[in-house]
């Protein structure tokens, strides 16, 4: 079983995708929180996630900032990036600070078991929404 830890402050949104991510059959939830703060607070360092599905926009400790304390504490769990931010700067942004994939909210369920999986397998998802934004970031410079 796959561990995965949810932090999003919406908490309906997380009860819903939580259902939907233990019904996968290959992914647990073991963690969830409602911002950065108390997700690094509730972290338990002997169960840790294997991957980590990040919204970026909360209180107290955002997406950007959680995303970069895991890069500096425990670069081994994987970020997946689930927002309805889809601008080249927070996309960017998040990738920089070591996630390994992005995907928008809208997403059917079975484009994020696909992504969970890619992340987990892979090491990284590459998807549309990446891509473009990295092709215009690469096409400035």
């Amino acid at each position: 079983m796959i561990k995965v830890a949810m932090v999003d402050d919406h908490i309906l949104l997380r009860s819903g995708l939580a259902a939907v991510i233990n019904g996968f059959g290959d992914f647990n939830i073991i963690s969830e929180a409602d911002n950065g703060k108390q997700f690094t607070e509730k972290l338990d360092k002997n169960n840790l996630p294997d991957v980590v599905l990040l919204d970026i926009t909360m209180p107290e400790m955002d997406g950007f900032e959680t995303a970069k304390w895991l890069k500096e504490n425990h670069s081994g769990i994987r970020i997946l990036v689930l927002s309805m931010m889809d601008d080249d700067s927070s996309i960017i942004k998040m990738l920089k600070f070591g996630a390994r994939g992005y995907l928008l909210k809208d997403s059917k369920p079975a484009v994020l078991h696909t992504a969970l999986r890619e992340v987990i397998d892979k090491g990284y998802l590459f998807n549309d929404v990446i891509s473009g934004k990295l092709v215009k970031m690469i096409n400035k410079g």
